[in-house]
């Protein structure tokens, strides 16, 4: 009994701050639409120099490419981890049993 009216004693003060604190610090919820960025037209299509998008994709293909690439070194460099890792357990293993 006595730790039910330790933990109200600690718990309903806090409660109380705590939905005053949201009551009254949240802000008003306004009508004004959100900002949309500044399409570029002067500039040329990049994947870094603009918000335009690029005409047909010009690097969809390119990107593609290095994600591929990073993916199959990535892929081989664990692969040779693993057999490397194995290894070396069969090894320990083989001297240990001896």
């Amino acid at each position: 009994m006595r730790r039910l009216v330790l933990l109200f004693g600690r718990c309903l003060p806090l409660g109380f701050a705590l939905s005053l604190a949201l009551a009254v610090g949240a802000p008003l919820a306004s009508a004004e639409p959100p900002q949309t960025h500044e399409i570029l037209q002067n500039r040329p299509s990049g994947f870094w120099t603009s918000n335009r998008p690029a005409e047909g994709g010009a690097y969809r293909w390119r990107m593609l490419g290095v994600g591929i690439v990073f993916l199959g070194v990535t892929g081989i460099l664990m692969l040779r981890l693993v057999k490397r890792a194995n290894a070396d357990r069969a090894n320990a293993d083989r001297t240990a049993r001896r």
